[in-house]
């Protein structure tokens, strides 16, 4: 099979119990190259990493943003490919994400993504729920690099905010903006990231943590940003739509 016109990047920290599984289902699904760029990891990341790839680079620690866009400055195809460690892609889905995203008018289309292993529990289970119904008319509400194709000239063009931890919510609203919308694919991705309630806790701490930051640069009345708004919005959703046993999810994500 030829390769793909795609680089793959995967960002990586301490991920050698998730990174092989990752790392097969990526080789065999044929891109071009693969890129790992390594957020200074103290565990075998980067010794497994090098079984797959010489295309190693190291962020210095700077986080997820500067990260990402170190990885397309390192690419060398025309499409790149954000795949988290801790995810593992079925086999032909860069291939069907390759001909969708060229058959559509979206800026990128991400994997339609399922709790792998690890996620066989209630908040890995709420969690895939709140992203499934985040996607309206095979469009996602927002740009999700967890298993996600583009163009690279996009990421060279508009960029990632480097200044500080905010990963790829600054770039979405600058997509947005500009009139673009993210695809969803027909391709399964299975994403193994542990939501066990602390690291559920953890996780959502983390970004509620970011969003003074967000509203410093996008503007206070940027309403999706508010975590009670979003929370009141996802509680009517629950309540209209009969979907009980999602509240408590709501209930913790928009306290946390």
């Amino acid at each position: 099979m030829d390769s793909l016109p795609i680089s793959v990047i995967i960002i990586a920290k301490n991920a050698e119990e998730t990174i092989p599984d990752c790392l097969d289902s990526v080789r065999r699904n044929s891109p071009a190259e693969i890129v790992v760029v390594d957020g200074n990891s103290s565990d075998r990341t980067v010794e497994i990493a090098k079984g797959y790839t010489d295309r190693i680079y190291s962020d210095g620690g700077k986080g997820l943003a500067c990260a990402r866009q170190l990885g397309a400055e390192m690419a060398r195809q025309e499409y790149i490919a954000y795949v988290d460690s801790d995810v593992v892609l079925t086999e032909g889905a860069l291939a069907t994400m390759l001909a969708e995203l060229r058959g559509s008018d979206d800026i990128s289309i991400n994997a339609h993504t399922l709790p792998g292993a690890e996620s066989q529990n209630y908040w890995g289970w709420a969690s895939h729920q709140h992203n499934e119904y985040s996607v309206l008319r095979r469009h996602q509400q927002y740009l999700a690099t967890m298993a996600c194709l583009l163009r690279r000239e996009t990421i060279i063009t508009y960029r990632f905010d480097t200044s500080g931890y905010l990963d790829d919510t600054l770039l979405e609203s600058k997509l947005k903006r500009a009139g673009f919308k993210f695809g969803v694919s027909s391709a399964i991705a299975y994403h193994n990231q542990r939501d066990d309630f602390r690291s559920f806790v953890s996780y959502r701490f983390f970004l509620g943590s970011l969003v003074p930051s967000v509203l410093k640069k996008e503007g206070l009345w940027h309403a999706e940003y508010w975590s009670p708004v979003v929370m009141v919005y996802w509680l009517v959703f629950c309540l209209v739509r009969g979907k009980f046993r999602l509240i408590p999810y709501f209930v913790v994500n928009g306290l946390v």
